[in-house]
C-alpha cells in the first residue's frame, strides 16, 4: 500500500453541502477538518491509511446529485469491517468526535459510504506517489437481469470501456469499485458501481476552463456501444472533484 493513492481495497466516503458558507466560514470549516477533525477520525480508525480532500470542480448537470466537498478515507480490509460493524452496533461504541465553529455544525451530510476495489478493474499506468489532481467519478447502476447479464455488463466495462474512457478522456488511470456499503445516499439509493478516472494538470485545467466536460456524455467521442445490458444501465451521477491535497498518514 505505502505512499500510492488509490491502492488500498476500500475507501470510505463522506460528501457534504455548506449552506450559505461565506468565504471565512469556508477557511474556519478547512481548517477544523484537516487540523482537528480528519486527525481524529484517523485517530479512532486504525487501519484508514490515506486522507483525500477534494471540491467540486464540475457537478452533473442533471441536478443536485452530489456534494461540494468530497472525503475519501482509503482503508485496509480490517478497517472497512470494523467500521460497519460498529456502525451497526449499539450507538455508545461509536467514538465522540470535537464540536467544530458554526459552519461545521451546520453542514449537510449528503454522502456516506464505503466502496470495494474490484480486483482486476484498474487500467492504466501504475498508482503515482502522489495524489492526482482531480477526479472524475461515475456512479452506476446496471440494468436488470440474470448472473450472464451482470457478468457480460462487467466484463464490457473493464475490458473496453474503462479503457476507452481513460484514453479519450485523457486521464492517467482509471478504476472500479463496488458499493460494500451505504449509510447516507439521496433517495435511500446509491448506486452499485463507481469508477474513479484519474486525472493530472492538464486535465484538470482543461475542466476548469470548460474545454473539457466529462459530466455530459459526448457522442464524438466515439465510445463502443456495447452489448444489450450495457444499454439498459443507468448512471446515476457523473461529477469531477479537484484535489484540495492529501494527507499520507499510512
Amino acid at each position: 500500500m505505502g505512499s500510492r493513492p488509490f491502492s488500498a481495497p476500500h475507501m470510505y466516503w463522506v460528501g457534504m453541502n455548506l449552506p450559505r458558507a461565506s468565504r471565512s466560514d469556508l477557511e474556519e470549516f478547512n481548517h477544523f477538518y484537516e487540523v482537528i477533525h480528519a486527525p481524529e477520525v484517523l485517530h479512532h480508525n486504525p487501519g484508514f491509511v490515506h486522507l483525500h480532500r477534494y471540491e467540486i470542480l464540475e457537478a452533473d448537470p442533471r441536478g443536485d446529485l452530489g456534494p461540494t466537498f468530497l472525503a475519501i478515507y482509503e482503508a485496509t480490509d480490517e478497517a472497512a469491517e470494523r467500521y460497519i460493524e460498529r456502525e451497526d452496533g449499539p450507538p455508545g461504541d461509536k467514538p465522540r468526535y470535537s464540536s467544530g465553529p458554526r459552519v461545521w455544525e451546520e453542514r449537510a451530510l449528503v454522502w456516506r459510504m464505503i466502496w470495494s476495489r474490484i480486483p482486476g478493474t484498474v487500467i492504466g499506468s501504475d498508482p503515482p506517489s502522489v495524489e492526482p489532481k482531480s477526479i472524475f467519478i461515475v456512479g452506476m447502476e446496471p440494468g436488470e437481469g440474470g448472473e450472464a447479464e451482470l457478468q457480460e455488463f462487467n466484463t464490457f466495462y473493464t475490458g473496453t470501456h474503462v479503457g476507452e474512457v481513460v484514453a479519450t478522456g485523457g486521464y492517467d488511470r482509471g478504476s472500479r469499485y463496488e458499493l460494500r456499503r451505504a449509510f447516507l445516499h439521496p433517495g435511500g439509493r446509491c448506486p452499485r458501481y463507481c469508477a474513479i478516472y484519474e486525472g493530472d494538470e492538464e486535465v484538470t485545467e482543461a475542466v476548469s476552463n470548460g474545454v473539457l466536460h466529462p459530466t455530459i456524455p459526448d457522442p464524438t467521442r466515439n465510445l463502443s456501444a456495447g452489448p444489450e445490458v450495457w444499454g439498459r444501465r443507468t448512471t446515476m451521477w457523473r461529477h469531477v472533484f479537484r484535489s484540495r491535497g492529501t494527507n499520507n498518514l499510512g
